[in-house]
């Protein structure tokens, strides 16, 4: 330790003077302790720690020791030892250089008062100057000595809790890791499965959509067959209604001839009546009349036999027309159903290609989704590397 070129003539002043000192230690050390306990930190420190009676006494003896001159390693070590304490119990360096003040001002004042003579004073000022420098070196670099133990203690203790709170968190990030890209590996099936779903539904969906247009276009061709067979049977209709009519016109011309058929058998039998009174002359006549009532007889019955037909044939034209009108309702009602049918399908086409662009939609939304979750995947990956990269990085610090 530096003790700033003492000489054994400068520490035999200290020795001379030493009487004088006895006789005025007890003067300093209540000079001194009045000005301590004057501060009510330093006071309590006191007494947490101590009695300010056996502090007085353990200051005259650490006062002597100055005074004996004696500058060894035992002296050292005790004034490292007293820093060691005054640093354990709180004193801070302020304290401790405020109250060496004062205790260095009265040294001085005790020295101008017993020394006469300007040499020898500033010779005993210096020395003791030197050897307060000496005792304050030592103190002060104890603190400092003590300050970097407690940083570096600190220091350790933070870096210890630090890596072993890095390593945790790098054990559980590992773990949380492994979990996402568990999860995210089964979100990546899980969506690779709804993305093929999506295009095998797509793919129906469009098979849908062509079949409901096949479907569409077959109920347009069934609605024009109905349109068709309902303008054939109106035409039906219309072409019985003239046989009905026909019908009618024929029973007229034969009750027509079967009453001219009746005047002719009439009028032959009055002829044959007349043939029969003319006698011989008559008989040509007879013969006339005879075969004339025979064509009447056959007109009647050929009459009669049209009757029936025409009687027969207005019968099956009523069933003909009551069919047709049934083929006519039915064509009618088959109509408003492929109508109703056709708008069915149309709806059913367009919520399918509603449905189909939905799918599509999605179907590019979970491609997108995917490549999403990929990247995630890999960051989570990056991201446990540097984790455990900078696991292995803390344990070397």
């Amino acid at each position: 330790m530096e003790t700033k070129a003492l000489t054994e003539g400068d520490l035999q002043l200290l020795r001379d003077l030493r009487p004088q000192m006895e006789e005025r230690l007890e003067e300093i050390t209540e000079a001194f302790y009045q000005s301590v306990v004057g501060v009510d930190k330093l006071k309590k420190i006191i007494v947490e720690h101590s009695t300010i009676e056996r502090l007085k006494q353990t200051l005259k003896d650490h006062l002597l020791e100055i005074w004996y001159g004696d500058i060894n390693e035992a002296y050292v070590a005790k004034r490292l030892r007293i820093a060691e304490v005054h640093k354990r119990v709180g004193l801070e360096p302020k304290w401790y250089l405020s109250a060496f003040q004062n205790l260095q001002n009265e040294f001085f004042k005790m020295i101008y008062r017993e020394v006469v003579g300007g040499e020898q004073q500033i010779r005993l000022v210096s020395t003791m100057t030197k050897l307060l420098s000496l005792e304050q070196q030592l103190v002060l670099e104890t603190y400092e000595r003590e300050n970097l133990s407690e940083k570096q203690f600190q220091y350790d203790r933070v870096r210890k809790e630090l890596k072993q709170n890095i390593a945790a968190f790098v054990s559980e990030l590992s773990g949380l890791t492994l979990d996402i890209n568990e999860a995210v590996e089964r979100l990546m099936t899980s969506s690779s499965e709804m993305a093929d779903t999506f295009e095998s539904t797509s793919t129906t969906t469009q098979g849908s959509i062509s079949d409901a247009r096949a479907g569409e276009a077959k109920i347009a061709e069934l609605e024009d067959q109905m349109n068709a067979i309902h303008q054939s049977a109106a035409g039906m209709q219309h072409a019985v209604q003239e046989l009905q009519e026909s019908s009618k016109q024929i029973s007229v011309i034969a009750v027509s001839v079967q009453e001219i058929a009746s005047q002719i058998k009439l009028l032959s039998l009055n002829a044959n009546i007349e043939a029969a009174r003319a006698g011989e002359h008559g008989k040509g006549f007879a013969v006339v009349t005879q075969e004339v009532s025979r064509l009447s007889e056959d007109t009647r019955t050929t009459v009669n036999r049209i009757a029936g037909i025409v009687s027969k044939s207005r019968s099956i034209t009523a069933e003909v027309v009551e069919s047709i009108n049934q083929v006519q309702q039915l064509t009618m009602k088959g109509k408003r159903q492929s109508e109703e049918s056709s708008k069915l399908f149309s709806n059913i086409l367009m919520s399918v290609q509603s449905s189909a662009d939905h799918m599509m939609r999605a179907e590019k939304e979970m491609k997108l989704l995917s490549m999403t979750i990929g990247s995630i995947r890999e960051a989570t990956s990056e991201a446990a590397v540097s984790a455990e990269n900078f696991k292995e990085n803390t344990e070397r610090m």
